[in-house]
Order: C-alpha cells, then sequence, then structure tokens
C-alpha cells in the first residue's frame, strides 16, 4: 500500500463558531484508585445560534452539563458520544444565542496506565511503591483528562486548581497563587492564569517531589527549578546549568523575552518519549534530564543538554507561536530540532554539534525520506491515527535539514531577523507555513515561498548526478532519489508528474567554492573539473558522481583534503547508491577502504552504518565469514589505536570512536578485543568500568555468554534505580547469541519488572540482533493482543515496536507480515507498515542482483 493510495480518514474539527477565552478547571485525583473527577467552566464567545455544542472528550464520564448566559441557564437534554471521533455533544432545547456564555461541566474519569492524557507513573522509595500523576497531552490527549476544544487554533487561558494529599507537590504551567486547606489531610492548589495557549500545552503534575533551582541573569529574571523524585535532585545540576543558559540563549536570539516568570522541568519515572514542551513546565523521561557524574556518559551527557534546548525553543517556536493544525507540525518540530543544534553549538563549543547532527538526525531523515512511502513535510492529517503518525524524522529531521539549508541560503542574520518577525508578529496566535516564509522574505528580500515549498510540499528529496557533457563544460542533473530500486523504476516508468525541487548547491570548481540556484531539471557549471558538490553537507540532497570525479574525490580523501561533514557525505552517498541499484555494492565496499586512516567519528559512524546494513543483506550466504574479515581490516587497527583508556585532554569525537571501533570490532568478532571486555567486566568491583565503554563491555559480555550470564544482568536491572545504567544492562539482556537466552529477554520484557515505556525499546533491541530476528517476530505475532492493549491507543511506541521488522531480508517474511496485519489492526502504524514492506522487498531485490558481484570480490581480496 503506497502514501498515495491510503485512505483518508474525514475531518473531525470542531465547529468553528463557538469559541473557548477561559478554562476554569478543578480536579481532584485519587491516586490508589487511579480515578479522578473534576469542574469546570468553559467561556466562550458564539458567534451563530444552534442547537448544541459539541466538545472532544475521550474516557470521561459526564455527569452533568449547563449551559449559561447573562439571560438564563439550561442543562443539556441529551449527551451523545463518537467514539471514532473522539466527542461528546450537548443538546440544548432552548438553543444557544449569539453571544458570550458558560459552559460548565461536571465529570469524572480515570489516571490511566497508558502514558497519555492524565496518567500515573510508579516507583519505588525505600522499598515503597510511590505514584506520580501526571500529563501528556500532545498531540491530542487532552481530552483524556478535561472535556474541551482539543485543538491547537482553539487557544485560551487556564485557570487550574488540584485537590491533593497534604503531603505531595502540586506543579502546573504556571505558580500557584493560593494553597489551603480544603478537607481532612488535603489541600486545594490554585494556580495563576496560564498565558493563552493550546489546550495541548497544559500540565498538571502531582507527586512527592524535591527540586534544586537557580535565575537566569537578565533584567528580568527568571526562576528555574529541576523537580525530581527524592533522592535524585543531585543529579539534576547539569539540566538546571543547561536550562538557564538556553533560556538566556533564546531570551537574546529571538529578541523576545520568556513571558513566564518560572520554567520548572520535571523527571518522570514513566515517559513516552523524551519530553514535553509543557509552558512552563516541561516534562521529561530521566535519562532525557538527569546526569550522574560516575554512571552518565558523554553521549547521555549530550542527549540530555539537546532535550532541554530543544524544549526550550519550543516556548517559543510552538508555545508562543503555534501551528493552526497538525498540518504544520512541522512548524514546531523542524524549528525546534534546528534550535536546539544551534544552542548547543553556541553554549557547548567543543562539542561540534553540528557534526554530530549530520551523522545522526540529518542521516535518519535521508533514509526515512528515500522511501515511496514517506511523506510531505506539509502534509493533511485528520484523524489522531494519522496526526501521531507524523511524529517522525520527516517532521523532526527532515524539518530541521531544510531549515538548516534556508538559513545557510539567506545568511544568518536574515534567518535570524526573519525568525523575531515572524515571532513578533505572531505571538499568542497560530498560523501556517506560508506565514513564515513571508516573514523571510520581507526581511531578506529572497524568493521564499517558491524554492521552500517545493521542499515543504513534495515527498522525497533530489538527486544529483554529476554529467560531463562536453570538454568545455559539466551538467548537474536532479531527479528524485529512492532506497529501492524497485520503487525507483517503478516511479520513472509511470506517467505521474515527476519533482522539481529549487535547489541551492555549493561545489567546488578550481580550486574555487562557488553557488548555485538549481531551478530546472539540469544546469550547467562552470570549469571542466569539478570537486565536491554540496559542500558541507549544506542541502538535503545526494550526489553521484562520474568515474573521474570520484577518482579524483577518493584521492583527495586518502590525502585528508577534505572537510569532515564533505569525507562523511561522500562515504554515506556511496553506500546508499548501492543500496538504491545506481551503482554496485562492490564500489562502495572498494571506496571505503580510501578511508583507514580516518580519525573523525562521524565519518566513521556512516562506514559502519553502511557495512552493517550490507552485513544485514548478505548475512545467510556462504561468504559472509569474508565479509567479516573486510570488516575487520577496518575496525580491528581502528580499536587498537584507539584503545580502551581516555587519554587526557582527548575531544568528544575520539571518546566516541573509541566505543565505535571496540563495538564493530567485537561485532566481527575480534577475540583480542571480547578478551579484554571479559577482564573489564570480571574486574568490575574492584575497578569500575568507565561509563562511557561500560555499554559495550556489558553487551560484549552478553553476546559471548550464556544463562550465567544473563542472570547477572536481568539481577542488575532489576536492582537499578539510575536509569541510564538500567539501558545499559536492557541492551546487554538483548546482545546475547544464544535464542533460548534472547527468548528469557522478551519474556521478561512484558514481566512487571520492565516499565511499559521501557518493553518497546527491549522488544526491538532483540529484534535487531540477528539472531533474535525470527524469534522475535514469532514472539509479536503469539502476543500481539497484549501489545495492541499496551500500546494500540495513540501515542508512538508501535510504530518504533514493529519497525525492525523492515530489516528481514525474505520474500516469505514479507508474505507473512502482510498476511498477519491483514487479520491484526496496527492502529497508528498503518504508514510504518507500508515502508516496513518497501524496505523488505527491496532488501530481498539488493540481494538477488548483486551477491555474485560481492562474493566475487570479497574471494578476491579477502
Amino acid at each position: 500500500m503506497t502514501n498515495n493510495s491510503k485512505k483518508k480518514s474525514k475531518s473531525v474539527q470542531l465547529q468553528k463558531h463557538i469559541i473557548p477565552f477561559l478554562y476554569e478547571l478543578i480536579l481532584q485525583p485519587d491516586l490508589m484508585a487511579s480515578t479522578f473527577s473534576g469542574s469546570e467552566n468553559i467561556k466562550v464567545k458564539v458567534n451563530k445560534e444552534g442547537k448544541s455544542i459539541t466538545l472532544h472528550s475521550k474516557d470521561i464520564k459526564i455527569e452533568t452539563a449547563k449551559y449559561a448566559n447573562k439571560n438564563s441557564e439550561q442543562f443539556a437534554s441529551k449527551i451523545e458520544y463518537d467514539t471514532e471521533k473522539e466527542t461528546a455533544t450537548f443538546y440544548f432545547k432552548n438553543g444557544i444565542k449569539i453571544g458570550q456564555g458558560i459552559i460548565s461541566i461536571i465529570f469524572s474519569g480515570i489516571i490511566n496506565d497508558g502514558l497519555r492524557g492524565f496518567y500515573k507513573s510508579k516507583y519505588v522509595l525505600d522499598g515503597d511503591d510511590k505514584y506520580i500523576a501526571t500529563t501528556q497531552f500532545e498531540a491530542t490527549d487532552a481530552r483524556r483528562a478535561f472535556p474541551c476544544f482539543d485543538e491547537p487554533a482553539h487557544k485560551a487561558i487556564f485557570e487550574v486548581s488540584l485537590i491533593i494529599p497534604e503531603s505531595h507537590t502540586a506543579i502546573s504551567n504556571t505558580l500557584p497563587t493560593q494553597i489551603k486547606e480544603h478537607s481532612a489531610g488535603y489541600k486545594i492548589v490554585s494556580f495563576a492564569p496560564t498565558p493563552i495557549m493550546s489546550t495541548y500545552l497544559l500540565a498538571f503534575i502531582i507527586g512527592e517531589f524535591e527540586y534544586i533551582e537557580g535565575y537566569t541573569n537578565q533584567t528580568s529574571k527568571t526562576l528555574v527549578r529541576v523537580f525530581t523524585t527524592k533522592g535524585k535532585s543531585h543529579q539534576a545540576k547539569f539540566a538546571l546549568d543547561v536550562a538557564i543558559k538556553s533560556l538566556e540563549f533564546y531570551n537574546e536570539y529571538f529578541d523576545i523575552p520568556y513571558p513566564l516568570p518560572t520554567l520548572d522541568l520535571i523527571a518522570i519515572p514513566d515517559f513516552e518519549s523524551a519530553a514535553m514542551e509543557n509552558w512552563g513546565a516541561v516534562t521529561f523521561r530521566e535519562t532525557a534530564l538527569l546526569v550522574d557524574d560516575e554512571h552518565t556518559s558523554l553521549s547521555n551527557k549530550q542527549w540530555a543538554a539537546i532535550v532541554i534546548a530543544h524544549e526550550l525553543a519550543h516556548q517559543w517556536f510552538g508555545n508562543l507561536v503555534t501551528m493552526s493544525w497538525w498540518t504544520d507540525l512541522w512548524l514546531n518540530e523542524g524549528f525546534a530540532s534546528y534550535m536546539e543544534n544551534y544552542c548547543i553549538d553556541h553554549l557547548f563549543p567543543d562539542w561540534h554539534i553540528w557534526d554530530l547532527y549530520i551523522a545522526d538526525r540529518y542521516t535518519l531523515a535521508l533514509r526515512l525520506d528515500s522511501l515511496s512511502n514517506s511523506h510531505p513535510i506539509e502534509i493533511k492529517v485528520n484523524h489522531p491515527n494519522e496526526i501521531n503518525e507524523i511524529f517522525d524524522m520527516v517532521s523532526y529531521a527532515k524539518g530541521s535539514a531544510v531549515i538548516r539549508m534556508l538559513a545557510e541560503y539567506l545568511g544568518q542574520d536574515n534567518f535570524r531577523d526573519g525568525l523575531r518577525h515572524y515571532l513578533k508578529k505572531h505571538s499568542y496566535k497560530n498560523t501556517e507555513t506560508l506565514d513564515l516564509w513571508n516573514s523571510f522574505e520581507k526581511v531578506s528580500k529572497k524568493k521564499v515561498i517558491q524554492m521552500m515549498s517545493s521542499w515543504t510540499k513534495a515527498t522525497g528529496y533530489p538527486l544529483i548526478t554529476v554529467s560531463p557533457k562536453s570538454k568545455q563544460y559539466l551538467e548537474l542533473i536532479q531527479e528524485r532519489f529512492f532506497s529501492s530500486r524497485i520503487q525507483g523504476k517503478i516511479y520513472k516508468n509511470s506517467n505521474q508528474k515527476k519533482n522539481l525541487w529549487e535547489i541551492p548547491i555549493k561545489y567546488e570548481s578550481n580550486n574555487e567554492i562557488l553557488n548555485l540556484l538549481m531551478t530546472k531539471k539540469s544546469a550547467p557549471v562552470i570549469g571542466t573539473s569539478i570537486g565536491k558538490v554540496n559542500k558541507e553537507e549544506g542541502t538535503f540532497t545526494r550526489v553521484r558522481y562520474d568515474k573521474e570525479t570520484l577518482a579524483r574525490l577518493k584521492n583527495e580523501i586518502e590525502k585528508e583534503k577534505l572537510s569532515v561533514k564533505d569525507r562523511l557525505g561522500i562515504i554515506r552517498d556511496m553506500f546508499a547508491l548501492a543500496e538504491g541499484g545506481y551503482i554496485k555494492t562492490i564500489d562502495a565496499l572498494s571506496f571505503s577502504l580510501a578511508y583507514k586512516n580516518e580519525k573523525e567519528f562521524i565519518v566513521w559512524a556512516e562506514i559502519s552504518s553502511g557495512i552493517n546494513k550490507i552485513a544485514n543483506i548478505i548475512g545467510d550466504e556462504s561468504f559472509i565469514e569474508s565479509y567479516k574479515k573486510y570488516a575487520l581490516s577496518l575496525f580491528s587497527p581502528l580499536a587498537l589505536r584507539m584503545g580502551w583508556d581516555h587519554k587526557a585532554g582527548e575531544n568528544h569525537s575520539d571518546t566516541f570512536l573509541r566505543n565505535l571501533s571496540i563495538s564493530m570490532a567485537s561485532h566481527y568478532g575480534d577475540k583480542k578485543i571480547i578478551d579484554e571486555a571479559k577482564k573489564l567486566f570480571k574486574n568490575k568491583d574492584k575497578y569500575p568500568i568507565r561509563a562511557d565503554v561500560r555499554g559495550i563491555v556489558y553487551s560484549i559480555i552478553a553476546n559471548n555468554g550464556g544463562l550465567k550470564e544473563w542472570n547477572i544482568f536481568e539481577k542488575m536491572y532489576s536492582n537499578e534505580a539510575f536509569h541510564e545504567e538500567k539501558e545499559r544492562y536492557a541492551r546487554a539482556l538483548a546482545s546475547f547469541k544464544n535464542k533460548e537466552m534472547l527468548l528469557k529477554t522478551l519474556n521478561f520484557a512484558l514481566s512487571r519488572k520492565v516499565r511499559n515505556q521501557d518493553v518497546p525499546q527491549l522488544i526491538t533491541s532483540v529484534w535487531q540482533n540477528r539472531e533474535g530476528r525470527d524469534i522475535t517476530w514469532k514472539f509479536i505475532k503469539n502476543n500481539w493482543k497484549i501489545i495492541i492493549k499496551n500500546y494500540g491507543d495513540g501515542g508512538h511506541f508501535l510504530s518504533r515496536l514493529i519497525s525492525p521488522l523492515g530489516s528481514h531480508t525474505k520474500s516469505k517474511d514479507l508474505a507473512d507480515a502482510k498476511k498477519f496485519f491483514i487479520k491484526n489492526i496496527a492502529p497508528g502504524a498503518e504508514r510504518e507498515l507500508a515502508q516496513i514492506y518497501e524496505k523488505i522487498e527491496s532488501n530481498v531485490a539488493w540481494l538477488n542482483d548483486d551477491k555474485k558481484l560481492i562474493k566475487e570480490w570479497l574471494s578476491k581480496n579477502y
């Protein structure tokens, strides 16, 4: 099923003539009973007479609904629920008149354990079970906590009051204005009115917390606090420092002061995503916020900083100015994903964060958007399941990539001033993508709308081919790139209109860096020879070179004449071109040998990714052992060069490269590396393993272990309180070669010892282990009812959980998957399934086309 043929659901948006402007909301949660009761007054403006009012409501029991204006009040004569549209409609016999009125509702609901809406999080403190009630409303789950106009364009002010136990703390978007006794053992906490904002940004959290605090240094000082469960506030120091500095940076960059007096960051033990940007009360998964000096790796510390900077960027881009509808989700996520890197690069210049971005998120976007079953950045969505599907790497990573491209095209000053113009003009309002392009055009005086629309309204991205036309000049030719050779052929032979992008390109010619805006299918370039095209990977595209140019670039790589981003871009495109059938796989393998002396992590990360992908394709072939020798010829010398020990003054790239080289060398069978890992693990109590290599050591031990090691890691996992360390043990439990041990891990994943938030990652880790592939797919099918019960009601878990199915390489697996999912629904994962089918089909074709040549190349060289 391709994206183009996918059946679209009808719009479920509410009526436009009833406009909320104030919610007065009172909630009383019962954490032990997992229920809550509540009441609300919604002040509305009615612009058209009618007989009914429809609000969003899901899993809410409404006891009474009343409408009042200055002349009269009346109770609803009937309440009608629509479970498909997730609405409740109130009918009034006397009708609803034009003017202002108040909708008053008394209701109750459940505090669920599904990590959506108003939900419960459990943790253990000093042997006792403790509970937190918290919220996660994006995209469409405020309706699970109270009946509301649950759409981003229906902005309103919220006045929240929470009735909670005396021993508990309540946190919401604003500071409390009053705390008073409510009844025996309970208090009522009333919060200041919020700014005018969308329902998905509302938050309330109830639990037993401790916190640390600090202030920004600007004139209008902002109180910044980081909340944790008791005993963990010492792990919040890094987050507090990053949050304060990020807030100061954004205040200056956007030239708009953060509008609230306080900003809270709250670590939640159970959380679906990394974090959520609720205005003034940002909630986080613990691993995305808490840093321990002894146990946190550099990569996780960096991840925490990135997530904090992302969520704080949202306080302007998303919260202050909000998309009108989820079609423009990328306005939120793409810009926050760009600004997170811009901010962290300012705060931690030694991290070279843009290099890491090119190797990570940028690469993920290129992979996803090379599928026929990708989607445009701007995409029409209606039902909540469709909305949840687009919280993917197209909205986040491709969105940030085209924004980075635009910033380079406009220049950083014009880009910043365009953003300021947009944010100031539309503060506290809702916008569409066109509003942003208009601001950029006004400030820069460059044509932005036409160029950027070619990137945001179309699926996919271009492949630029360097083609010699004569002795006088070369030509650049654009076409859509496909990772699947099958889909590429179908597209070429189809009658559908072919995409054309307006492509800003930097390229090297005769030792000069030149700029070109490519607006047609082909464009001549200056000079009789050309160097690197798409300098510094500034444009979201891939490049295919002619043989002469490629040979010249290979020579420059061997002599270390190209920049790190350019070295990465060339090998990344080579492996991708091999997968798509544009070149032979052996051309990419042979080219990779030019990188034997490479020193940068991000380049090796791309090489390892390409090597692993091919290993997956040929994993069941007789020549796989020869392929392992090829991989070791690259990674064993690298691992030896890097060593196990951290060197004084080494940069972040070396720290990451050590981990990668050891991991890859051990994966392909380097016995010296494996033996050294065993020594480190054996002596870990006497000589603690450094946090940066700890996870690799654990995984190597598991990969070469059995029941004894499984029991060790299961016990360590179950007893560990620090979540980052817990994740290391989880990866180890998924790393065994022994299928019996892997089946034990899968069963363990569904036990009470594993949090709901961590189950999908543990299962997918086993699935990504080649030895666990078939047993995990069988396990998924056998436990599908449990999986749907836990993860089939909104959110992103289901798509992530089944994604490893796309790495399968057999036609029988494709047929089996299609047969299974015809009979078993995967709500909110329909596009993921289409992508999975495309990937398996592509894997099968790739192996059939290239395995003979790969075998011959390996037999000659290894």
